[in-house]
């Protein structure tokens, strides 16, 4: 009799696996889609995720942050091969708590339209702004948030990421059709959400975007600023009057 049930339990188990599994993806997928590109300010896009319901473990194949307008190349971000542990009793609570994230070799583009003008700056600047409006909502925002939280349980849920890693990631300098490769230094971020820093997905997707991008913009700065002193000083012809004078008073080009 006891083999019976526990026979009866895997089966339950099964086809609970087989049947919210696909529109557990389509859910996940649409998460990442909706508040990917509120905080980004383009548009986001998820490709490939599978959890196993038994052990925790969720794979997923692609993620793209598509650029903003008038740059060459589609996308910002192309990430690939990302492994996440989750803690399966958190699902159902309040704080979606996840053991970690590992990010490997991602592909990450920047592009340079002018000295003021990069897609990196392009979508820190989104950020910030998405950031200041969660801040201090208008009324009619208020009463659509709140609107909104009836009817998806995800707009109220935290997340807590334990342990988040990008390793391998490639950076590719586009600028007027030059390009230069960096490899950016591995990041890892430790607690994201946790204790009274709880976060909304929201939240967490901006946090970890600007870690990326603060890193992704250092390394084009300390590794491959020469290599793009020509592009550079072309585009230094358009620049007038204090904002010139100060860019050279930076020894950028030299004496």
């Amino acid at each position: 009799m006891k083999k019976r049930y526990i026979l009866l339990g895997v089966a339950v188990i099964a086809a609970g696996v087989y049947y919210f599994t696909p529109s557990l993806s389509d859910i996940v997928s649409g998460l990442v889609h909706k508040y990917g590109s509120e905080v980004v300010g383009t548009e986001v896009n998820m490709k490939g995720f599978d959890l196993s319901l038994t052990k925790g473990e969720a794979s997923i194949n692609k993620i793209t942050i598509a650029n903003p307008e008038n740059y060459e190349k589609p996308y910002l971000f192309d990430l690939t091969k990302v492994q996440v542990n989750v803690d399966l009793k958190s699902l159902t609570s309040d704080t979606i708590v996840i053991d970690s994230i590992v990010v490997d070799k991602p592909e990450i583009t920047y592009e340079m339209l002018s000295l003021t003008q990069n897609n990196i700056k392009q979508i820190q600047d989104n950020i910030q702004n998405y950031l200041k409006k969660s801040a201090k909502p208008d009324e009619a925002a208020t009463a659509a948030e709140e609107a909104q939280e009836k009817t998806d349980d995800a707009a109220g849920k935290k997340v807590v990421i334990k342990d988040l890693q990008i390793n391998g990631a490639k950076l590719a300098a586009v600028v007027k059709g030059k390009e230069v490769s960096i490899t950016l230094p591995d990041i890892e971020m430790k607690n994201i959400g946790e204790e009274k820093q709880k976060k909304s997905i929201p939240e967490v997707i901006a946090s970890v975007m600007n870690k990326v991008l603060e890193t992704a913009s250092k390394a084009v700065v300390q590794n491959n600023l020469n290599n793009l002193k020509d592009v550079a000083r072309e585009n230094l012809e358009g620049v007038v009057g204090n904002v010139k004078d100060r860019v050279k008073e930076l020894g950028i080009f030299g004496k």
